[in-house]
């Protein structure tokens, strides 16, 4: 059986200490180090080659969205799952290239599960991430272009493509020009 080498990161203890804990009752699975900032995270990567890492988001100094970036780098084989208590940060989080999100309340057979899903190619997302959430994410890139612009913004856009000339936009639309 192959063992997974996990890497703990959060800066609370306790939370280190009851994932160690809670993960080292699973015969695969084998708690190589933790960190508790981002220098002892690179540190421990480099010494200790870990296949998945549990990382916080809300550290001190780096936050775990950028430590993400970093470790990456300079480790790509390394799999990070954000494990977190906030559920806002998933698109920066897979943006930074963690190959998944969970939030902190999740049960020990999800995270166990998660893990080993990880290891095996797949991608876990937290369930009770809201559904508004995984839509904007998931949305189409054109979609997420938009929501930057103005219901109003949009129909001048679409009156420029289709040829109106900014006076008959003006018109059209009651603006000044």
């Amino acid at each position: 059986m192959d063992t997974i080498r996990i890497l703990l990161v959060d800066d609370h203890q306790v939370v280190r200490q009851g994932l160690r804990h809670m993960l080292e009752l699973e015969a695969d699975m084998e708690v190589v180090g933790e960190a508790a900032d981002a220098k002892e995270t690179l540190t421990q990567v480099e010494l200790l080659s870990p296949e998945i890492i549990l990382m916080d988001i809300k550290m001190p100094g780096m936050d775990g969205i950028e430590l993400t970036r970093q470790l990456l780098e300079k480790q790509p084989s390394c799999k990070v799952i954000m494990l977190t208590l906030y559920d806002e940060y998933l698109p920066q989080a897979i943006d930074a290239g963690a190959v998944g999100y969970l939030l902190k309340d999740i049960k020990r057979e999800e995270l166990i599960g998660a893990i080993r899903a990880v290891h095996n190619g797949r991608s876990p997302l937290n369930l009770s991430l809201s559904r508004d959430q995984l839509a904007e994410f998931t949305a189409p890139a054109e979609s997420k272009q938009r929501a930057y612009l103005s219901e109003r913004e949009l129909a001048i856009l679409r009156l420029i493509a289709g040829g109106v000339t900014t006076k008959e936009i003006a018109s059209q639309l009651f603006l000044s020009q």
